[in-house]
């Protein structure tokens, strides 16, 4: 799946040719040659010997680490509802103890453990504001009949994990853990403190996670970076036989509603023009008959948006689900309610009928710009919308930033024939909470996913490879290295 093979060179160790298969040069002296070197040339040889074997032995150890601790995080079950992290927050609390790292608690709720661990700058002042690795613990409920492996028992096939929450998002959780604790386990120089924070209720809005951190101890976090889910890399996804990594510096609006439509109640034998049912039903069908449902407001000039970002570096973008909903704002209807009694009575024309839409907007359209060109379309000024939730206006992260740019390199320096490029996302992730503070929030997961791993987020056959979250910790671990430096 990577270009990059499981057991490259530790760091600072270049490649050359006639390499073996762990990256260094093959030496295969004769016997003659051997005993016709000096004394210090055999003990540099042995030295060198020594050496190679010892970073071999440090790599699997890196190896082994990912993988036990990601099944470990895998296999306790934080499905929300209802959300408990505290078993979750004593696992990763026990992590950083054992590499003598501090760690604070909170608990927003009963059940709602949060767990912040923090690195300080080793210099005085520090050069700027902390960095903030971000995740949260909670995952959304999986359906034991449906899955062919027991959801939490992360199991291992094939040099993949299965479980839910191995892709969203406990696998980049570990990757930004190992990169953590390697700025710790190396002394690497820091000219700003580096936050770990794991939270809980992402997967129900982040009221009691993120947005609760933001609303109580932001004093405590300040930061200027926070790197976050929502891109990632792949081969077929954004381009067809293109390479493309996109690192999320915006997201799209949600807008939740609902639509009800109210009528006269009555015997199904006798049908009337007062069902709410064909009422409902013939809006939604006008609502849904345009194929692009909004346009982002005219950009500043001079100022191309997002998604032009986005075409100029991609090019032509494959024809998909998430192509198409970056490209413009998006509804689904995602239920539909109606209906006497439980189950429903057939022959009963109810009074009230509901249906709930999931929109998701592109930035520079507001909530009440789209509620009033969703009801003009709707076509039924008898329709009744609710709000049901909405999430912060877009703002979109300035990508000409220290951290970008070292995102970026670390990338490229794995795939030369890599493009990285800005983008906006479909779905919602905590960085929105963070970015109307004025906070630089990139979402990046920097390894290869193939589109079958992507689709499984969510899914009955949620999955997550193991050499892409080894991948992930080395991009994150040298991204930071060098935005650390003094």
């Amino acid at each position: 799946m990577k270009n990059a093979p499981l057991n490259s060179p530790p760091q600072g160790t270049q490649r050359t040719r006639g390499t073996n298969r762990f990256g260094y040069k093959k030496v295969s002296p004769s016997a003659s040659s051997v005993s016709s070197v000096s004394p210090v040339v055999a003990i540099c040889f042995v030295s060198f010997v020594s050496f190679v074997f010892t970073q071999r032995s440090i790599r699997a150890q890196t190896v082994d680490e990912a993988t036990r601790l990601l099944q470990e995080y895998v296999r306790i079950d934080t499905s929300n509802p209802p959300g408990d992290t505290r078993k979750a927050a004593d696992f990763l609390a026990g992590v950083f103890q054992r590499d003598g790292i501090r760690v604070e608690r909170y608990e927003s709720a009963p059940g709602k453990a949060i767990l912040y661990a923090r690195l300080k700058a080793t210099v005085s002042p520090p050069a700027g504001k902390p960095i903030v690795l971000l995740h949260h613990m909670d995952v959304v409920p999986a359906d034991r009949s449906q899955w062919k492996v027991d959801p939490f028992s992360a199991q291992v096939q094939n040099g993949e994990i299965w479980g839910r929450g191995a892709m969203d998002m406990k696998g980049q959780a570990i990757a930004q853990i190992l990169a953590f604790l390697r700025l710790k386990r190396q002394n690497v120089p820091l000219n700003r403190d580096v936050i770990l924070l794991a939270h809980p209720d992402e997967e129900v809005g982040g009221a009691m996670g993120a947005r609760w951190m933001i609303a109580n101890h932001f004093a405590e976090l300040d930061p200027e970076y926070v790197i976050d889910e929502g891109g990632f890399g792949s081969r077929d996804l954004f381009a067809s036989g293109r390479l493309v990594y996109g690192i999320a510096v915006a997201e799209k609006k949600i807008v939740w509603l609902k639509v009800r439509a109210e009528g006269v109640a009555g015997h199904g034998s006798q049908p009337h023009d007062q069902n709410p049912n064909d009422r409902l039903v013939r809006a939604v069908a006008r609502l849904l008959s345009e194929s692009e449902v909004a346009r982002p407001a005219v950009q500043p000039a001079g100022q191309p948006s997002l998604v032009d970002v986005m075409r100029t570096r991609v090019g032509t973008f494959a024809t998909n689900k998430f192509t198409n909903a970056i490209q413009q704002s998006t509804i689904a209807v995602t239920w539909l309610r109606s209906g006497v009694g439980d189950p429903p009575k057939i022959n009963v024309i109810p009074s009230v009928a509901e249906v709930g839409l999931d929109c998701r907007v592109l930035p520079g359209t507001t909530k009440d710009q789209w509620i009033a060109d969703l009801a003009r379309r709707l076509g039924d000024p008898s329709l009744k919308i609710e709000l049901i939730n909405e999430s912060d206006d877009p703002i979109v992260t300035p990508q000409d930033t220290p951290l970008y740019r070292n995102l970026e390199a670390a990338i490229k320096v794995r795939h030369p024939d890599a493009i990285v490029t800005p983008m906006l996302i479909p779905y919602g992730t905590d960085s929105n909470a963070f970015r109307p503070k004025g906070v630089k929030s990139y979402g990046i997961f920097p390894a290869i996913l193939s589109a079958d791993t992507l689709a499984s987020m969510h899914g009955d056959a949620e999955h997550m490879p193991l050499d892409s979250v080894r991948e992930a910790a080395e991009v994150f671990f040298e991204a930071l290295r060098t935005t650390l430096r003094k």
